[in-house]
């Protein structure tokens, strides 16, 4: 049986056809992310008739092997779901939480996340999800210009600590290059617990044992028995009107979804350095630490499909590489408290949105940025810019106040679908070496 054919653009793609059924014979789906090979980890659940949760799911999955500093296991995030069926865009919360007891290791969300979204929007099997990323930490992987890229200045932390080092240095004691093999057995071992057990795999057992352990060593109190009883929250969106369509945002009770809803009205219209002048003062007025680290490990990834099926997720480690200390035999490196100073304000600068029409299902609009508060501004100036302004894909992104540590990738379908000759566009941050994709209808 014949299904969707895929094509790679690093930047933009424009004017594709849209089939009017998600079917594996004229399904068509985009996928965007920082790290190509994650991308291609989603194509490949799309082509097999996988749903857009799925897809993200092994893009997630498949980035805590590629960009770990970024979107390992041991951090957490935020995703928006649209679910065309129901009609309704649903909020997911499994940030990284502080510990009872305080300290500098945050409790994990990511895998306990993601595995609740796949129980209630999944279609493929879990196990399938999660090998691909097993096999290539356990076999390696040429390491990728966006993660080679984002390594190079972290090389005096790195080096500082022997445990990272090991991994992500060469012979030469520079990190990793592009093209260089990078080999994870301790993540491989882990990522098999959680292929073979789900999120038991890594909250309860004897991964659980070895976290708490480590998390003791470095001074945080975390049993067991918290990390067990860690759990995701959901809700509807934040919904905002936008013309005839809806811009959903995260729920109101997070640091991320505040921050955005006070930041949409004073940015409309606004571009480059005012835009970013405008999120800014948004954070000043709000009494918030405006003197921020120039990377907070944060990363952002997006996909939809044809039918109107659509996710958008940001994930953070609260810093690069969270504490920068590996959980002996496990390959996870904890995240940062979220109060850990400096990088507090990582979660809040998460930025996933989506356009959709609640009243027919359509989807118009996914986008993911994360980084400092210019990831925020520009997801939402996108928004504006596509969705109010009626401005090309190409123009709107001209107007992002983005730089190399602020990355937004987006998907837009301004006419909605799905709809008869629908036209999408896609495009992954400028200043990143990412990758989007776009399916087309065999033969097509």
């Amino acid at each position: 049986m014949a299904t969707a054919e895929f094509r790679a653009s690093q930047q933009s793609g424009v004017g594709i056809t849209l089939a009017d059924a998600p079917d594996v014979r004229t399904f068509i789906g985009a996928v965007v992310a920082d790290e190509p090979r994650a991308a291609l980890a989603a194509r490949d659940v799309l082509e097999a008739g996988g749903s857009a949760v799925d897809a993200i799911t092994a893009l997630y999955f498949t980035l805590a092997v590629t960009m770990p500093h970024e979107a390992g296991l041991g951090g957490g995030g935020i995703c928006l779901v649209h679910d065309p069926d129901a009609r309704t865009v649903t909020s997911y919360d499994f940030l990284a939480r502080r510990s009872r007891a305080g300290g500098p290791v945050a409790v994990p969300g990511n895998v306990r996340g993601f595995a609740l979204m796949h129980a209630v929007h999944g279609r493929a099997q879990w196990s399938s999800l999660i090998s691909p990323a097993e096999v290539l930490a356990a076999k390696g992987h040429e390491l990728s210009r966006a993660t080679a890229r984002e390594l190079a200045p972290l090389a005096p932390a790195i080096r500082s600590i022997p445990q990272l080092a090991a991994i992500y240095l060469g012979a030469n004691g520079q990190p990793l290059s592009e093209g260089d093999l990078l080999v994870q057995a301790g993540l491989a071992a882990s990522l098999g617990q959680v292929r073979a057990n789900g999120p038991r795999g890594l909250y309860t057992g004897d991964t659980a044992q070895a976290f708490a352990t480590q998390a003791a060593r470095l001074g945080s109190a975390i049993s067991i028995e918290e990390l067990r009883a860690y759990r995701p929250s959901s809700q509807p969106a934040q919904a905002i009107s936008v013309g005839n369509q809806t811009l959903s945002l995260p729920a109101s009770g997070t640091g991320a979804g505040t921050y955005m809803a006070s930041l949409w009205p004073v940015i409309q219209g606004k571009t480059g350095a005012a835009l970013l002048q405008a999120a800014r003062a948004e954070l000043a007025r709000a009494g918030a630490e405006t003197e921020l680290p120039p990377s907070l490990g944060s990363t952002g990834f997006v996909v939809a499909t044809a039918g109107g099926d659509a996710a958008a997720c940001a994930v953070t480690m609260n810093g690069p590489f969270g504490t920068g200390r590996v959980v002996p035999g496990t390959g996870i490196v904890p995240a940062r408290a979220p109060d850990a100073p400096g990088f507090g304000l990582a979660g809040a600068f998460l930025a996933p949105a989506l356009v959709t029409n609640e009243f027919n299902g359509s989807f118009f609009f996914a986008g993911a940025g994360a980084g400092g508060p210019a990831a925020p501004a520009s997801v939402l100036s996108l928004v504006d810019g596509i969705m109010t302004r009626s401005q090309t894909f190409d123009a709107a992104q001209a107007g992002m106040a983005t730089d190399t540590q602020n990355l937004v990738n987006a998907v837009a379908c301004p006419a909605g679908a799905p709809r008869e000759d629908a036209s999408c566009t896609f495009g992954a941050d400028p200043n990143s070496a990412g990758l989007g994709l776009l399916g087309f209808p065999p033969d097509s």
